[in-house]
């Protein structure tokens, strides 16, 4: 990525002004990616605003910067440069920000195969995520990987690669990871805070969407259902739901698992899991969807029910 990187570095040099902007529904490599990139322009002496249509996760909220990320731009701002991250397609950011109003130079940093190269510059490489590729820009610019910035691409590493189980892990990855370490962070505190802090509503409402579980005939597809009226009982977010379409995949013989999460004016979320067999981005993308080929999403407006009729449907469909 040495061509791009002599692109990118005569951007952040030349630019007076950046948003760094993450996807909808922001996970731990997007929201870690983007506050170490951040980071990373203000060492070289230029203050970057963050965009989040979604905001921040509240479990994430505990990294540095994150209070600083807004869910709106300025009707007026514009930006010499704005810099996505680990976004798919422009789609992925939302409909309330048009980058070619905010934007005069478009930087996409991403790690996933299905990245349509909407930017002026592609830094686009598959990764274990897109913090790597934030941590090899650190390394090209000679900077040094303080505590604050190490626990962001940290955070932004073990989610991403599921604490280093998935299949994306590499031996670049456990080398980056022990340079975080070196540069002073609490691998301890930081699981801590990221997995062992849900509230007793959310783990009754984990166990009312284990009480929705279905599966196919061949018992290959498995799905979870969780409703706004489920989510007002026990008081909890639908971001909070997130990782429970992990433990569906965990379920022998099972090769796709599904979580549809309803949200509020009508908008049903996907989340996609596979093993071996299936590409669930290939699925996600029929629904104007994507991500990962273990590892994807996609937005509906419509019910839920007829969500997931044509979801399920459209998963039996792939072998596995």
């Amino acid at each position: 990525m040495s061509d791009e990187c002599k692109r990118i570095k005569r951007a952040f040099e030349t630019a007076e002004s950046a948003l760094i902007v993450s996807h909808l529904d922001p996970d731990g490599d997007s929201i870690g990616s983007m506050l170490a990139l951040g980071r990373i322009l203000s060492n070289l002496g230029l203050e970057a605003d963050y965009y989040s249509e979604d905001g921040v996760p509240k479990v994430y909220r505990f990294l540095p910067w994150a209070d600083r990320v807004c869910n709106r731009v300025a009707p007026d701002k514009s930006y010499d440069l704005v810099i996505t991250v680990d976004a798919s397609d422009i789609k992925r950011l939302g409909n309330k920000i048009v980058l070619s109003e905010v934007g005069k130079l478009i930087i996409n940093i991403d790690h996933h195969p299905d990245n349509t190269n909407f930017g002026s510059i592609n830094c686009v490489h598959l990764t274990s995520s897109t913090a790597e590729l934030i941590y090899k820009l650190a390394k090209y610019f000679e900077l040094k990987i303080d505590t604050e910035m190490a626990k962001c691409l940290y955070v932004a590493l073990i989610t991403d690669t599921g604490n280093f189980r998935y299949e994306n892990t590499s031996k670049e990855t456990f080398l980056m990871a022990a340079e975080l370490i070196e540069a002073g962070i609490s691998t301890h505190e930081i699981s801590t805070k990221i997995y062992d802090t849900r509230t007793v509503p959310m783990i009754k409402l984990f166990a009312a969407a284990m009480g929705t579980l279905e599966t196919s005939e061949n018992q290959k597809a498995a799905w979870v259902t969780v409703t706004q009226e489920m989510l007002q009982k026990y008081a909890c977010r639908s971001e909070q739901l997130v990782g429970l379409v992990d433990h569906i995949r965990s379920i022998a013989g099972v090769e796709v698992a599904m979580l549809f999460r309803e949200e509020k004016d009508g908008v049903v979320k996907v989340n996609f899991r596979s093993k071996d067999k299936v590409n669930v981005s290939e699925i996600a993308q029929k629904f104007n969807g994507g991500g990962h080929v273990k590892a994807s999403g996609a937005v509906f407006h419509e019910p839920i029910e007829a969500v997931k009729a044509k979801v399920i449907a459209e998963v039996l469909r792939h072998p596995s």
